[in-house]
């Protein structure tokens, strides 16, 4: 779906004395033999690098969109390269001290990018990748946090105050965001007043399933979907071979990963829902009752939030609205997950 999505920042448009500039600390000198602005990302710019000297190809991503993600992002890589696979950062400037923006130099990884292979681009073991998805979803959920929160200044977290987490307190914050997306005429003047009345009462209604995930402390790639997995055959066998772009990694539950994941559940073939579940529990993910209405209800955080753009975006805005009827109309069918 996002290919179809416009732009909400334009692509940099480099030319070999900043590229040279930028990659100087790295190369050393070595000649760029290429430098292919890659189409991946709606906002930030991207840059696929070869180099004399250098086998393998690099990748240069500047942080237009929130220059402090470049610091999020190198602070994910060193605490998750172990175990988690990601492309390897191999030089920063985090203070955007070279030029307008922060950037990173990491290796090209080879690999398939899921979306391509679930839309039928490219072929590949779907119940392989799944199972890979799911184990790694569940790796990065083992990684916990003191509480709940947004990362500052790297993987600092705000200040968080222990209400003891109150009965009503994760419906109380996750309904005070929706509103603040649709009203007023906000969100609405995509929506509609009748289908933003619908939207509202169904939250409303339906935000105390959230209680269960109060106080959640595991990292939430929030970003988690076909667009941003690499796989590839390794051995005879599919696997992941890069989580990509942490710009938006918070603290909190790991459904809401999932709810990312399976965003256009009528387009996922059911093996590959079935095997991302599979690997996501038997390598140590809970799924509580009700977990996929709650997934669902976090969803559409991302999807209300996509809604604030002021122009439609190409498709975006009518995709999401198609989500949102999606998920009203289909909901009942999640009772028994």
């Amino acid at each position: 779906m996002r290919e179809t999505w416009e732009r909400r920042r334009h692509a940099l448009q480099l030319d070999q004395a900043t590229l040279k500039r930028l990659l100087q600390p790295l190369l050393a000198g070595s000649l760029i033999t290429s430098a292919e602005l890659l189409r991946a990302g709606r906002n930030n710019t991207l840059y696929k690098i070869t180099a004399e000297d250098w086998e393998e190809a690099l990748v240069l991503r500047l942080f237009q969109d929130d220059p402090a993600a470049c610091k999020k992002e190198v602070e994910i890589f060193n605490l998750l390269h172990p175990r988690v696979p990601l492309a390897e950062i191999l030089w920063a400037d985090q203070e955007a001290h070279t030029y307008a923006y922060p950037y990173t130099i990491s290796r090209w990884v080879e690999g398939i990018l899921v979306e391509d292979i679930l839309a039928g681009k490219a072929q590949a073991d779907l119940a392989e990748v799944g199972y890979g998805i799911g184990a790694t979803l569940a790796t990065i959920g083992s990684f916990t946090f003191a509480h709940p929160g947004f990362f500052h200044d790297g993987l600092h977290l705000d200040n968080y105050e222990d209400e003891g987490v109150e009965e009503e307190s994760a419906a109380k914050g996750y309904l005070a965001y929706i509103s603040s997306c649709l009203f007023p005429g906000k969100a609405e003047r995509w929506l509609g007043a009748e289908l933003t009345a619908r939207l509202w009462s169904f939250v409303t209604e339906n935000a105390h399933l959230l209680q269960v995930t109060a106080g959640s402390r595991s990292l939430v790639h929030a970003d988690f979907g076909g667009s941003n997995l690499l796989a590839r055959k390794e051995r005879g066998h599919f696997c992941i071979a890069a989580v990509l772009d942490w710009e938006f990694a918070f603290v909190g539950s790991s459904l809401f990963d999932l709810g990312n994941l399976f965003r256009y559940e009528w387009l996922l073939p059911g093996e590959f829902e079935a095997a991302c579940l599979q690997g996501y529990v038997h390598h140590g993910g809970i799924l509580p009752p009700d977990w996929k209405k709650i997934a669902k209800l976090f969803d559409l955080i991302n999807i209300c939030t996509f809604l604030q753009t002021p122009e439609p975006r190409g498709s975006l805005v009518e995709d999401m609205i198609t989500l949102i009827r999606w998920t009203l109309e289909h909901w009942e069918t999640y009772q028994e997950h």
